[in-house]
């Protein structure tokens, strides 16, 4: 049997069964682990970030281009949260995707200097062409550290990753004495989660390996050597239509094809959608 990767026990208990994989609840942390391998870094190659686009069926995102303004509006809030703890400096978002986050840290004036990382070659190709900045296609726990950075951040990266510990682990090295790594990702002890069930959107196998809650994610943030410094918990985000539509599409289990097809028809509009299963951790290394 599978030990559980954020703490390391035995005796996991199957919690929910999503499209063929097992999904297993940690009695040690709380935490929720795919009994399955994870998707690998081949999984994120061309097409991962505009579904929607190429009709390649309902994993990842249905354009994340087209909802780049809609990102912007939803960084805001993120770098509010960085800016309560200090954050500046240089900065190295890890899980950059195209590099909408970083163009909006760029943009703010806090940082000296912003850098990107991914598994996703073709997404670093276009943070380089859009931004000019330093970025790095790789999996951080297999990384040689690039840099020394003031921030690190990893929004909705950590649930990708199946050795979390050991990718939080070598981070701790990325960061200058005293800086600050901030960790975003769903809250499985959320009340979306617990009604939804199986149906929750962030049961994304085999993307999302790993599902925490705040005991999870502070159990392996210390294990990785920090401290955590700070809490807050994201009520909102704007997305389209046409991507909420996929998502719930996606969690009833409709057929891909049909799926994205209907998600087209919807169309962009940007809907608030409010919902509270996302929190985010601020650490410093111990």
């Amino acid at each position: 049997m599978k030990a559980c990767p954020i703490c390391g026990a035995g005796g996991g208990r199957l919690r929910h069964q999503v499209r063929g994989y097992s999904i297993v609840a940690c009695p040690g942390c709380s935490g929720w682990y795919l009994r399955e391998a994870a998707a690998g870094g081949e999984a994120y190659a061309s097409g991962y970030l505009h579904r929607g686009a190429d009709g390649a069926g309902t994993r990842g995102y249905f354009d994340y281009e087209a909802e780049h303004e809609l990102h912007l509006r939803n960084f805001a809030r993120n770098l509010e949260i960085l800016g309560q703890h200090g954050g500046a400096g240089a900065l190295c978002d890890v899980g950059c995707a195209s590099g909408h986050f970083l163009e909006a840290a760029r943009s703010s004036g806090r940082f000296a200097s912003v850098a990107g990382v991914d598994v996703s070659a073709e997404a670093i190709a276009a943070v380089r062409a859009r931004l000019g900045c330093a970025a790095w296609a790789g999996q951080v726990e297999e990384m040689a550290a690039p840099g020394r950075f003031d921030v690190v951040t990893m929004w909705e990266t950590i649930e990708h990753i199946e050795r979390p510990v050991e990718a939080l682990a070598a981070l701790r090295g990325w960061l200058r004495p005293g800086g600050l790594l901030a960790v975003g990702t769903g809250d499985n002890a959320s009340i979306a989660a617990r009604l939804l069930g199986r149906r929750w959107w962030y049961l994304v196998p085999p993307d999302h390996c790993v599902y925490f809650n705040r005991r999870a994610l502070a159990t392996a943030l210390a294990r990785a050597g920090y401290r955590v410094v700070g809490w807050r918990r994201i009520w909102m985000h704007w997305v389209s239509a046409a991507n909420v539509a996929m998502k719930l599409l996606r969690s009833f289990e409709v057929e891909p094809a049909l799926a994205v097809g209907l998600a087209r028809r919807v169309g962009a509009a940007a809907l608030p959608v409010v919902h509270g299963s996302t929190i985010v951790a601020l650490a410093r290394p111990a």
